[in-house]
């Protein structure tokens, strides 16, 4: 089964028996948004003209989650950088990623499940129920990280988004392996601009992900400290 970019972020973000989500609120929305623009410009729906994204499509009917981003895209009046889009996007994710959460159900990957807390307040988890796609997922990345195996292009991008929303450490929760995957990831991504293949739309993407996860960061240690 071909997941899209955004389907895979939210597999490796989830706790596969408890069903919630593993990374805070902010990195998940930001690397989210970030997700769904590369995964636009992977589908040649949107491009970058001077530092501003521009939509190449009217609309994507094949693909609920992009049609709706492609919409917001095209119906601004100002046409605005990868930095405004990923916070945008990030700002309207809860029910963006409730669509995709049930899409991966439909695929029969998630349940969804309706927990107590307190025995009071209902709330909505998405356990795992056929862990093979996050599975052959993960041993990719790991392929990948340790073992220099060659890296698609997705792939590439699925790990600069796992390097800038925390998720290194869930994937790699061994001290040893999360400081060298954390380097290696580093060194991979950071390379991603050297080939051809991957866009300026793309390297304004990334770019703009790490400096929304990173301000967030620093504002939600800095209010913690107050």
């Amino acid at each position: 089964m071909e997941l899209k970019l955004y389907e895979q972020f939210l597999l490796l973000s989830i706790d596969k028996a408890k069903g919630k989500f593993l990374i805070d609120s902010l990195s998940l929305n930001y690397g989210l948004s970030g997700a769904i623009l590369m995964q636009l410009s992977s589908n040649d729906l949107i491009k970058i003209e001077k530092k501003k994204i521009i939509a190449t499509k009217r609309d994507c009917k094949d693909d609920a989650t992009l049609n709706y981003c492609l919409e917001l895209i095209n119906s601004s009046k100002k046409v605005r950088t990868a930095k405004y889009w990923v916070n945008k996007i990030g700002s309207k994710t809860g029910s963006i990623r409730n669509q995709i959460l049930l899409d991966l159900c439909d695929k029969r990957i998630l349940k969804k499940q309706k927990n107590k807390v307190l025995w009071i307040f209902s709330v909505t988890r998405y356990p795992v129920i056929d862990n093979t796609e996050i599975e052959d997922l993960k041993k990719l990345i790991n392929d990948i990280v340790f073992n220099y195996q060659k890296a698609e292009l997705n792939t590439l991008l699925l790990l600069s988004l796992i390097y800038s929303c925390k998720l290194t450490r869930v994937l790699f929760p061994d001290k040893t392996h999360y400081k060298k995957a954390n380097e290696r990831i580093k060194e991979l991504t950071k390379n991603i601009e050297l080939g051809e293949v991957v866009s300026q739309t793309i390297k304004e993407i990334q770019a703009a992900v790490i400096i929304a996860s990173t301000t967030a960061a620093i504002a939600a240690t800095t209010a913690s400290s107050s």
